[in-house]
Parts: C-alpha cells; sequence; structure tokens
C-alpha cells in the first residue's frame, strides 16, 4: 500500500513536471501491483471457495460422508457449516430411505400376497415369490408378458386381462381376490395386481356356516327324537305286557334306529360346538400310551423333548381319527407309522398308512364338511381334525405315497 501511495506522489510530481511518458509507466506498474496485491489479499478466501465448492460437488454426486476441510475456512464459515448441515441430513434421510426399502423389500420376498407390477405394454416389471409360486412355480417371470406368464391358469388369466378385480377360484380350489391398480411411474403408465390369498378365511367362514346350521337342525332333532324314544320304548314295554311278540319286536326296532339317529346327531352337535383349544403342556408318553391302547401303530423316533403347549383332549381327538381311519384303509396295523419332529417353533406329526390311499377326486374334497366315501360315514372326521388343527395355528395336508396315504400335520405350538 505505500508503495501505491509512493508512486501516486511520484505521477502527481512527473505531471507538474510534464513528463508524459514516465507517467504512463508509473501508472502500468501502479496498476500490475494493484493485481497482484488484490490475489495476494484474495487468495485465502479463494482457497475457502475452492473447498465449499469441492465438498459441493461431492453433495452432487450423492457422496454425504465429505465435508470441507475446517482448517482452510474462516471467512465463509457460516456457509460451510450450513453445507455440512446439509450434508448430515442428506445422509440421514438416505440411511432412512435405504432402512425403508430393505423393510419393504424383506415384507414383499415374504408376503403371501401375490405381487406384479408391469408396464404398459404388459411386461412383468417386478415380482415376488409368492406371484412366482402361483404362476409360475417359482420360475422367474420379470420381462415376460403377464397373460403369457398367467396362461397355465385360465381363471386368472382371464381376470387379468380383463382387469377384473374380486373374488377368484382357481382349480386347485384355492381362493384368491384380485385387486388392480393403475399408476404413473417415471412418467410411465404401469399396472400393479394384488392377489390375496383368502382360502383359510373362506373356509373358516364356510365351517362357521355349517356349524350354525348344525346346531339348529341338531337342536330340532334332538325335540323330536327325546319324545320318539321314549314313546318307542313305552309301546315296547306295553306290548310284551300284551304278549304281542311282533308288536314289540316293531317298538325296540324303532328304538334301536332312533338311538342311532341320536347318535350320529350328537357326533354333528360335538363338531358343531368344538370350543377353543385349552393350552396346556402336552405329555407326550400318556398321550401315545393311550393311543396305542386303542389302535395298534409303531412310533417312529423320539418324542418331542420340549415343553410344548397344545390342548390335549383335541389333539388326542385328531390323532385318533387318523389312527381310525388309517385302520379302516385295509391297512395292516404293522404297516401303520406315527412320527414325531419338533423344530424351533412348530412340530411335524407324521402319520402314515399302508392302505390303498385316495382318489384325487377324494384328496380333493377329504376336508370338505360331511364329504364321505364310508357307507355311513359322516363327513366330519377329517373336518374336524383341519378345524382343530388350524384353532392351533397349523395345518394339515393329505397325499398318496407309493405304498398307502401320508397325513402330514404341522402345529405352531406355543413351548
Amino acid at each position: 500500500m505505500c508503495i501505491l501511495l509512493t508512486l501516486l506522489a511520484l505521477v502527481v510530481q512527473f505531471a507538474y513536471w510534464g513528463y508524459a511518458p514516465l507517467i504512463s509507466g508509473a501508472i502500468c506498474v501502479a496498476g500490475l501491483l494493484f493485481a497482484g496485491l488484490l490475489r495476494w489479499m484474495l487468495r485465502p478466501l479463494m482457497t475457502e471457495i475452492q473447498a465449499l465448492n469441492l465438498h459441493a460437488q461431492n453433495l452432487q454426486d450423492g457422496s454425504f460422508n465429505t465435508s470441507a476441510n475446517q482448517l482452510k475456512i474462516r471467512e465463509l464459515s457460516s456457509l460451510a457449516e450450513s453445507l455440512q448441515n446439509m450434508s448430515s441430513q442428506l445422509r440421514a434421510e438416505r440411511a432412512s430411505l435405504y432402512q425403508r426399502e430393505l423393510l419393504l423389500d424383506t415384507v414383499l420376498q415374504n408376503s403371501p400376497l401375490a405381487l406384479l407390477l408391469t408396464d404398459a405394454s404388459d411386461t412383468v416389471v417386478m415380482s415376488n415369490p409368492a406371484a412366482r409360486q402361483l404362476l409360475s412355480a417359482g420360475n422367474a417371470i420379470n420381462g415376460s408378458k403377464l397373460t403369457d406368464a398367467a396362461a397355465k391358469v385360465s381363471v386368472l388369466a382371464d381376470a387379468i386381462e380383463r382387469k377384473l378385480q374380486g373374488l377368484l377360484r382357481l382349480p386347485d380350489h384355492s381362493v384368491w381376490h384380485l385387486s388392480v391398480n393403475q399408476f404413473n411411474l417415471n412418467q410411465n403408465q404401469h399396472w400393479l395386481y394384488l392377489l390375496k390369498p383368502l382360502t383359510r378365511e373362506i373356509q373358516r367362514e364356510e365351517l362357521t356356516a355349517w356349524k350354525k346350521l348344525l346346531r339348529v337342525i341338531g337342536h330340532e332333532l334332538n325335540n323330536s327324537l327325546a319324545p320318539l324314544s321314549s314313546l318307542a320304548y313305552s309301546g315296547q314295554q306295553r306290548a310284551q305286557q300284551l304278549q304281542q311278540t311282533e308288536l314289540a319286536g316293531l317298538f325296540e326296532t324303532i328304538s334301536a334306529r332312533a338311538a342311532d339317529i341320536n347318535q350320529f346327531v350328537q357326533a354333528y352337535i360335538h363338531f358343531a360346538k368344538l370350543p377353543p383349544p385349552q393350552m396346556t403342556t402336552v405329555n407326550w408318553p400318556r398321550l401315545i400310551n393311550q393311543l396305542q391302547n386303542l389302535y395298534d401303530f409303531e412310533l417312529v423316533g423320539d418324542l418331542p423333548k420340549r415343553l410344548w403347549q397344545a390342548d390335549p383332549g383335541q389333539l388326542h381327538q385328531v390323532l385318533l381319527n387318523l389312527l381310525k381311519n388309517a385302520h379302516e384303509s385295509g391297512s395292516q396295523p404293522e404297516h401303520i407309522r406315527l412320527q414325531i419332529i419338533e423344530y424351533s417353533q412348530q412340530l411335524e406329526i407324521t402319520l402314515q398308512d399302508g392302505g390303498s390311499g385316495m382318489s384325487e377326486q377324494q384328496l380333493e374334497h377329504a376336508l370338505i364338511p360331511f364329504y364321505s366315501t364310508k357307507v355311513r360315514g359322516s363327513g366330519i372326521g377329517l373336518t374336524l381334525c383341519r378345524d382343530i388343527v388350524e384353532a392351533h395355528g397349523g395345518s394339515i395336508n393329505l397325499r398318496n405315497q407309493p405304498r398307502g396315504l401320508e397325513v402330514k400335520l404341522l402345529l405352531k405350538l406355543p413351548s
């Protein structure tokens, strides 16, 4: 600054003396010196600006873990602090967004809902395992046409093609609810198909309706059977007093038939009034001994060692019905095997017989109320088993083996 003032004084003096060339040279030198001085004074500020600019470029590139060199920031510290706060906020929001995406992906991958996303040309953009299992036995379908992927299930393919929403009953007797939604994604039209499995819910509602009907019919039949049995017994006694043997035999037949009908009705009433399971610790040795006192079978493997909670009476009823069916299948007692395997969260109970198995039609209808292949069967044995098993949070599955029928129970019992 002193140099500039000195040069300025020389310029004035030269002007006074009339030395024009010297004035021009002095002005040039002063200008150069001023420019250099200005650059020297602005150098720290330019260094701060470069550091902040580098930080901003990192933010633009999506790198939120960097910050400006705080040792170089003096005059622009407030701006550096604002950028740092912005970086921290963006880093936290990106981490939160990543966790949400991870959670959403986990939900979609494990959801029983079948989810399908297609673009405007009906090409599958995204699908979850439930959808792939439903349409292609678990094979990949992304990139293929949805109508082609669903072609094997004609009912579903027709509903998807026509965008029909509502309940669908598939050939395997499963029930699904289809909902279709249209929306724009990245300014392109997309379709979202959601298929919700309702098989168990529909079966539960059907079973509840049957139980209500059974309670009404059972009540009316009991009101008629009681006086009928009483009159038949009185008539039989009177006929015997009058030595009317033929008439006494007739009343005896009526009384016996009324007793059979009453026993038949009581079985349905018991099914209709099945109470919720009363959970207690299952005594497995005692349960198996009780069953072996009634039916012969071979126990395969060890009994559960953990303390499992269930309703012992209802569990006994399920196994008793299954063992009864196994013996009535024509199987030899030595070919009937019961195995219980315990996992961390559930029990697997498998009963295998050596009978003739079931036809495809019988397998499809075996768990439907009142369906029976036996001459005098009530059709509620397996339905009662399914009701009890599902009340325990489990499932029942029947399938033919090379020799006989296999019934597998999966029970999600609290321990």
